[in-house]
């Protein structure tokens, strides 16, 4: 007897879904955001906790949200609402996928501004603007983006439109055919150029400050910035993969094809501080310089490299291709929804959705020259929506849908969705949501609010 299907349709194999909920994994927060908040934490024993964080918070997070996806096959939204009806959830717990559709819809609004600055960077490597950039060259030429809103508009048009045009095809000609490519390419050339920089940089001290640590530099800050920086990267708490389970066959191990994509998420992070690293240290920059890392202290480094005008062009591709995987993920739960509550083709649906995206997007790179004016907190809209998103309704939504599931979902459910093919797998994965990941969440997102 077939097994049910989504009304999106299902991933052709399971390694396309694979692809897909690794390429919503692998972004920005990998290759941007990773090797600076490694560098700003001290390295070595950030990585310690990084990598704890992941198995004990971010694996059983997403193992939770692609199995709350498989249960019903549908799109998040309808999901719950299908649970409610028959009587095994609240109502009320509808909430949770509303909350991580909006979380989502607000990261992409000022995600695809930072991924439109990749093209601009994109397109000032391929031009031979960083040839002999100095640091203030290289500082000035990043404030004069931010300074002119009509080229950071022109590239997240660009940027928005990709993603609606992506979004837009069905499942298997648009997400499975897209990530198919994009995603070995990424780690195949990051793999190239994590090669090429450590034999031209200093190869030996990146690696010493990347994997060398002690217990005493492992504190209560770095730990805060690491399970938040494991929630950013695996796209969870935004509903993505959520609605990626929905495609999954039921063929399939969950557990194993979470694994995986941890796996390769946490492969492409280390081989971006290898790529950054040993060049960073081998020109003597300040491993502490914070998001400016890559676009003011990179383009310092190529630009004084042999063929430095082609691998700026190369890396700044992987950092526009990695935000492109991401995204598409952000704009599909309310895109599935679309489709299958009002039957709005998806293309027309993404479409819509594109289009919000990009008028509050507007605002958000206005608010980094005309409209600068603090709105909260001494934030303007890009600092408010950043802090907002990923201290409050990331965590809030990943620990909401983790209790939904963990605590209220009926455990036969949960072991009739195949999570693991081993009762010993499932039993780990159970107990840590309900006794590790939920209560770390807690503590760590109290603490965050306390601190911020």
């Amino acid at each position: 007897m077939p097994e049910s299907r989504c009304l999106q349709g299902i991933w052709s194999s399971p390694w396309i879904f694979i692809f897909a909920a690794s390429g919503s994994a692998v972004g920005l927060g990998n290759i941007w955001k990773f090797p600076y908040v490694l560098g700003e934490n001290g390295g070595g024993a950030f990585l310690v906790v990084y990598c704890l964080c992941l198995l004990l918070v971010g694996l059983p997070v997403l193992i939770a949200e692609v199995a709350l996806g498989r249960t019903v096959r549908s799109n998040p939204i309808d999901t719950v609402n299908d649970l409610s009806e028959r009587r095994i959830v609240h109502p009320a717990w509808v909430l949770v996928p509303w909350l991580a559709g909006i979380t989502g819809f607000l990261i992409l609004t000022f995600y695809s501004v930072i991924a439109g600055w990749s093209i601009a960077y994109l397109d000032r490597a391929v031009t031979g603007e960083f040839n002999n950039i100095t640091q203030v060259g290289a500082s000035s030429m990043f404030n004069e983006l931010l300074a002119t809103p009509s080229e950071m508009l022109l590239w997240h048009s660009v940027f928005m439109g990709l993603v609606v045009l992506t979004v837009g095809q069905s499942v298997t000609r648009g997400l499975s055919a897209v990530v198919r490519i994009l995603l070995p390419m990424l780690v195949v050339t990051l793999v190239l150029l994590a090669c090429y920089s450590m034999m031209i940089g200093n190869m030996s001290e990146a690696l010493n400050f990347m994997f060398r640590w002690s217990w005493q530099n492992i504190t209560f800050d770095v730990v805060l910035a690491a399970v938040g920086l494991a929630l950013f990267s695996l796209s969870v708490g935004m509903g993505a993969m959520f609605a990626y389970g929905a495609y999954m066959s039921k063929r399939m191990s969950i557990a194993r094809a979470c694994s995986i994509v941890v796996g390769v998420d946490l492969l492409v992070a280390l081989l971006a501080g290898l790529v950054i690293f040993p060049l960073v240290f081998s020109f003597d920059i300040d491993v502490q310089a914070g998001p400016s890392l890559t676009f003011v202290s990179l383009p310092i480094i190529f630009g004084n490299l042999l063929g430095g005008q082609f691998f700026a062009g190369v890396f700044f591709l992987l950092l526009v291709v990695a935000a492109l995987t991401s995204a598409i993920s952000m704009l599909e739960l309310f895109v599935a929804w679309l489709h299958e509550k009002f039957y709005i083709a998806r293309l027309k649906a993404a479409l819509l959705m594109g289009l919000a995206v990009w008028f509050v997007g507007i605002a958000v790179l206005l608010s980094l020259n005309h409209w600068d004016s603090k709105l909260m907190y001494g934030l303007n809209l890009f600092e408010l929506l950043d802090k907002f998103t990923s201290l409050i309704l990331l965590p809030v939504g990943a620990i909401l849908l983790s209790v939904l599931v963990a605590w209220f979902i009926p455990r036969s459910m949960l072991q009739n969705e195949m999570i693991a093919k081993q009762t010993s797998h499932f039993q780990w994965w159970y107990k840590t949501l309900k006794y590790i990941s939920i209560p770390a969440m807690i503590v760590i997102t109290l603490a965050g609010w306390i601190g911020a």
